[in-house]
């Protein structure tokens, strides 16, 4: 039980703020009137990396974190909400934040791995590669079943080039926030090698 509040909070906290960006300073990059998605969904990369990182341990957060930023922080815009948090709100959410453990099962069942055992094909998490081939996956599925369920359950008539912002948009925000944290961990890196060779040169 310690094990999955620790994993809540972490994935909460690691979700809401990358959602706080995206909603503050992303969410009209590209958009379009008549096909809703954006095109750099940054919360996506919360999926994708706590999900890899505590399994379905993640799931509940993220949905949670959903609830509270359209509850709260975007409940009077039409386009990410409508007529507020309901039933149909929570199944796609809840849809969109099991796609990449759907990406993972997929993989099991197509012979990969993150723990080699025989005739298996070993998916390594620090391998950049491999985490890219989940985000594809897993926005893949959020693209076409998020769009067949907003299609069964809504009014929208939703259009393949609106799945295909959902896709793109989950595939380019996870990109970004990679991206963004390999440079800061490696201007980190570089940081503490120059303090330390300063150290040694004292």
């Amino acid at each position: 039980m310690k094990y999955f509040f620790q994993t809540f909070a972490f994935t909460f906290l690691m979700y809401f703020a990358l959602w706080s960006i995206w909603i503050s300073f992303a969410v009209d990059i590209g958009v379009d009137s008549k096909y809703p998605g954006s095109l750099v969904y940054l919360p996506h990369a919360a999926r994708v990396l706590c999900t890899c990182m505590f399994g379905w341990y993640a799931i509940p957060a993220m949905v949670c974190a959903d609830w509270v930023g359209l509850t709260f922080f975007a409940s009077s815009d039409p386009i990410l909400v409508n007529a507020g948090y309901s039933l149909q709100e929570f199944s796609m959410s809840l849809l969109a934040c099991s796609s990449v453990y759907m990406a993972l099962l997929l993989l099991k069942i197509s012979g990969f791995s993150f723990h080699y055992s025989h005739e298996s094909l070993l998916l390594q998490k620090s391998n950049y590669q491999h985490i890219f081939l989940i985000t594809v996956i897993s926005a893949t599925i959020n693209g076409l079943f998020g769009g067949l369920l907003r299609q069964l359950t809504t009014d929208y008539d939703v259009h393949m080039f609106t799945v295909l912002r959902f896709t793109i948009g989950d595939i380019l925000g996870c990109l970004v926030v990679l991206a963004t944290c390999t440079i800061m961990m490696s201007a980190y890196k570089d940081l503490l090698l120059r303090n330390k060779n300063n150290n040694i040169v004292k």
